[in-house]
């Protein structure tokens, strides 16, 4: 029984719409009726022509250029009403608004397009409406895939305490400096995401790395300088992040060649990366580190402003510093991790 519907449609013979059908019968009728008339005036001039001067050379003289007259005159009527027609529905067709070409399909007089304006408005609006729904499925599905983002970026923070927040300030660091820039809305987004990820290649590095509260040995910062090139790794089987990539993989790189992982040099790194590496370096020195206490962030500006041209690009800091003096940018202090306090001696705790 559940296959006797799926048996009827591929059985049913293929044919042509009611609307089209319609369109062809009237197209038919004014062709039918242009011949009509000019039949008719072609007998009508070779009857009075043949009682009144009997001729057979001025009868066929005279129905030739009836004919041809009559020719002109519905040609001219005919392509005349085909053009406000055709103008009808072009005027339909062109607006970029589907309720304004709904207006004007109703001023339209001439029935042979009417049921092509009809057709065609029906097909736009089902086109809009299906339209409509994958704009709303795209934009719960990117919702959705930021909202990861946010948990993956908090995850990887929360694997030390120093750099809880790390992500989410670096984002919104990079986001700032990206609209300081002028850039538009599509790259201001992926600067923001790809800073959100911009350290989730440590998670390719082990925990007593990561956590680790003293500075790290020469050997062990070779192994942390990784986590770039195993960010872009995670994020490259998946199609919709790769734009994010350069971000993730590049924003230790810097301008002079002396960076890593490939030691690029000036333009050669792309400015997603650029801007990350400002932002993330901002926040790196006015948080509280293993190696290093918080410093003050007009120190840290004037510490950016020296090495601009050389590890940082000059633009980035200059947005950066005007965002930060104008108070576009608020630089909240961090509370100290416990275990960055100094502790006595274990003989004195004894």
């Amino acid at each position: 029984m559940e296959d006797s519907p799926r048996r009827a449609v591929q059985t049913s013979p293929p044919g042509e719409s009611a609307g089209i059908r319609r369109f062809r019968r009237r197209v038919f009728a004014r062709l039918l009726t242009i011949f009509l008339v000019m039949l008719a005036a072609t007998l009508a001039a070779v009857w009075f022509t043949e009682r009144v001067a009997g001729s057979r050379t001025v009868v066929l003289a005279v129905a030739a250029i009836t004919g041809l007259i009559a020719s002109i005159l519905l040609a001219l009527l005919g392509s005349g009403r085909l053009g406000r027609g055709a103008r009808d529905l072009v005027n339909v067709i062109e607006p970029e608004s589907l309720s304004h070409g709904q207006e004007r399909a109703h001023e339209t007089s001439d029935r042979l397009f009417s049921e092509i304006i009809r057709s065609w408005q029906n097909a736009a609006q089902i086109l809009e409406e299906g339209r409509a729904e994958k704009r709303d499925e795209a934009r719960r599905n990117y919702q959705a895939l930021t909202e990861l983002i946010r948990m993956v970026s908090k995850a990887v923070d929360e694997r030390a305490a120093y750099l809880r927040g790390h992500s989410e300030r670096v984002a919104h660091y990079a986001a700032a400096i990206a609209e300081k820039l002028g850039l538009d809305e599509r790259q201001v987004e992926q600067i923001h995401l790809a800073s959100l990820l911009h350290d989730i290649g440590t998670l390719g590095i082990e925990d007593y790395l990561v956590t680790k509260d003293a500075p790290l040995a020469p050997d062990e910062f070779e192994i942390v300088k990784a986590h770039t090139v195993k960010g872009a790794a995670i994020l490259r089987p998946i199609e919709l992040l790769h734009d994010l990539i350069p971000g993730v993989e590049l924003h230790h790189e810097s301008l002079d060649g002396m960076g890593y992982p490939y030691g690029l040099k000036g333009d050669e790194i792309p400015l997603m990366a650029r801007v990350i590496a400002v932002a993330d370096s901002f926040d790196a020195m006015t948080t509280p580190r293993p190696y290093q206490a918080a410093m003050n962030s007009e120190y840290v500006l004037e510490i950016m402003k020296r090495l601009a041209g050389t590890r940082y690009d000059p633009a980035v800091v200059n947005a950066l510093t005007a965002l930060v003096r104008s108070g576009a940018v608020d630089v909240k202090p961090v509370r100290v991790p416990a275990s960055f306090r100094k502790r006595r001696p274990m003989m004195e705790t004894a």
